[in-house]
């Protein structure tokens, strides 16, 4: 879906975004993929009481979740990293939850020992048809290795591993854990409370058994007088894309129940009369039930040019909306690098403007963080820990719902 199906004949640069859907066809083989799962979880003294309780029920129902075809690992880690029960098929549910039983919380918080360990189980047990996953746990930041943790990160994404980082608490560095998430092709997620964790754990489970392409990426092939600007993922959850070199974006996994949207926005000169190939895009994905292994789709995008005059435009309301929302969210990132840069008033002034937008999309509760963080930072010259999250993971999650399509 473009925004203008027709733009005007000049050599004046003019904006125009491009919005597509990527869901698996009807006719994809969907029997659900064996699971490869590692949970590296964080048992530093800090975790102890509600929170490691609320980690332990967790993983005793995802050991209920699991099918004999599944694998599972568990990896705790605090000052050194320990492999409590090494990957398993068919595994001995009553073995697994007794050995989950037994953490016990002490010492510090040094995530890149237990991420090591736990990409190591992954890749001892992987296989041609395996989805390989790993979902990390922690409330504190690590120490000294956070650079190291994003180059694993980003090793993992390229190789059809990814990641569900969840922060519990105020205290964790969700600059990391994002950073982290989007490396794999995974999601980050903000635990506000304790009793959250079990519901958590369980829904991303439950979505990495609906996974049929491990991976899918998106290439752009832009015509000699359109330019890419920028690319954002709109849902499941909203995320600024990296773009390679070649025009091509890594989007991790997609399942049944999760598909994916992306808003493009392109720059176009030197239009002339007539009908405008924007770009081709290309999309494949790695299928393990398909004989051949893989799948692929393609696509142009065209408009028209003409010279009249300006006249109403006429933009699809599902655009829009998916414009006002990234507008947010972009605003929530500029108000952060202004604070970080020490330009309070103009920090200040975006999260209240944001406040505002917000109220306007019936989201009271985001805007009512948003403003009570634009009067700590006006007094203070900073947020809050809690204050960061609510506003950086509330913004984040302002995707599309399926009634506005």
């Amino acid at each position: 879906m473009v925004s203008h199906a027709t733009i005007h004949a000049t050599d004046n640069e003019q904006a125009c975004y491009v919005m597509l859907e990527i869901s698996p066809s009807k006719n994809l083989p969907t029997s659900r993929l064996p699971l490869n799962l590692c949970l590296v979880l964080d048992k530093s003294t800090s975790m102890q009481g509600i929170r490691l309780q609320q980690v332990k029920e967790a993983t005793r129902q995802i050991i209920d979740y699991l099918q004999p075809e599944d694998t599972l690992s568990l990896v705790v880690f605090s000052d050194k990293a320990e492999v409590l029960f090494p990957g398993q098929k068919n595994v001995d549910k009553a073995l697994a939850k007794s050995v989950a039983s037994t953490i016990q919380p002490s010492g510090g918080t040094e995530m890149l020992q237990g991420l090591l360990a736990g990409l190591n189980e992954i890749q001892s047990n992987r296989t041609d048809m395996s989805v390989n996953h790993i979902i990390l746990l922690t409330d504190g930041r690590t120490y000294g290795d956070d650079d190291e943790c994003i180059k694993q990160a980003e090793w993992a994404g390229l190789n059809q591993i990814s990641f569900s980082t969840m922060g519990i608490g105020a205290d964790w560095n969700e600059d990391l854990l994002e950073k982290m998430a989007d490396a794999s092709g995974g999601t980050s997620t903000y635990i506000d409370s304790p009793r959250r964790i079990v519901e958590s754990f369980k829904a991303t489970v439950r979505e990495l058994s609906t996974i049929v392409a491990r991976e899918v990426s998106l290439a752009l092939d832009l015509a000699p007088n359109v330019a890419l600007h920028e690319a954002f993922q709109i849902a499941p959850h909203i995320r600024r894309l990296e773009i390679n070199a070649n025009n091509t974006i890594a989007l991790g996994p997609l399942g049944t129940n999760n598909r994916k949207i992306i808003v493009i926005e392109l720059r176009v000169t030197h239009a002339t009369r007539g009908k405008l190939k924007l770009l081709q895009l290309h999309v494949s994905g790695d299928v393990p039930t398909q004989s051949a292994g893989a799948s692929a789709e393609w696509q142009d995008v065209s408009v028209n040019v003409t010279d009249e005059a300006d006249g109403e435009v006429v933009i699809p309301p599902v655009i829009i909306t998916a414009l006002g929302k990234l507008a947010i969210y972009k605003m929530q990132e500029k108000a952060m690098e202004d604070m970080e840069a020490g330009n309070v008033i103009a920090a200040t002034q975006r999260l209240e403007t944001m406040a505002t937008r917000l109220l306007n999309l019936g989201e009271t509760e985001l805007a009512r963080a948003a403003l009570l963080e634009a009067g700590r930072l006006a007094r203070t010259g900073s947020l809050s820990s809690e204050g960061r999250k609510k506003i950086r993971y509330g913004t984040r999650n302002l995707s599309i719902l399926p009634k506005e399509l």
